[in-house]
């Protein structure tokens, strides 16, 4: 069961303002028992820098992270997997929206796949899309060059957003290893700096959800065997940060 947001809080939701403030804005589904998507837009003169979503409910997961072509928009969608439920549950989209020049590279695999980003443009923001299978990871790369995507298998499509912003740094990356059968993990940007997006990755289990919360994200994982029951397995938090 998740109960958390999944891809990215931020400041106040609303009309980005001077410079380089970075805003966030959400919707939430309408309460039924099937599976559904739900998309939001940015503000005016702001463009999409990291997106992601959350769902609730037990035997319910998220399949699709996708910002829009043009950055303009985000949009989440999750479905009911294995017997599914009859009780109704939500789905939330997040986009976190900043002023700038932006582009969306994407790059379809099988069962992960990796978007670069051209030139000296840097991940700033990475969404998903799998066929079938559960996200196991949803991050960009160390260096911020590129945005993975792993999932437990069929095809996959990693979107990494890239562009510039000032300061540009990828904090987490640390593993906690846990024996629930769900559990959740957070890590903060520090100082002044400002939560662009938020990744993360499960080793031994799957992603729920992935949100920004406070001044940085977190990311929450089921991890579970082949007969349904918990197990040891590893759950990783990454948050991007700039100035």
């Amino acid at each position: 069961m998740s109960t958390a947001l999944l891809v990215l809080a931020l400041a106040s939701p609303g009309v980005a303002n001077a410079s380089t403030e970075v805003v966030t804005v959400q919707a939430t589904s309408a309460p039924t028992s099937a599976g559904k998507t739900v998309s939001v837009n940015c503000p005016n003169g702001t463009k999409v820098v990291g997106t992601g979503g959350a769902v609730t409910g037990e035997r319910t997961t998220i399949t699709r992270v996708r910002p829009s072509d043009d950055l303009t928009s985000a949009e989440v969608t999750a479905v009911e997997h294995g017997a599914g439920t009859v009780q109704p549950w939500t789905v939330t989209v997040r986009a976190t929206c900043a002023p700038g020049e932006f582009t969306l590279v994407s790059k379809s695999g099988t069962n992960n796949a990796e978007a670069s980003c051209p030139g000296t443009k840097k991940a700033l923001g990475v969404g998903g899309e799998t066929s079938g299978g559960h996200f196991t990871k949803m991050a960009p790369k160390s260096n911020l060059k590129s945005g993975l995507v792993e999932t437990s298998g069929g095809d996959v499509t990693a979107h990494a957003i890239c562009g510039t912003r000032a300061g540009l740094v990828l904090r987490g990356g640390t593993p906690t290893v846990v024996v629930t059968k769900t559990a959740s993990k957070s890590v903060a940007c520090q100082g002044d700096e400002q939560v662009v997006s938020a990744g993360g990755a499960v080793g031994g289990g799957i992603i729920e959800d992935v949100t920004p919360a406070g001044a940085g994200a977190t990311v929450t994982g089921e991890g579970t065997d082949a007969q349904g029951q918990a197990i040891r397995w590893s759950i990783t938090p990454y948050v991007v940060c700039s100035h």
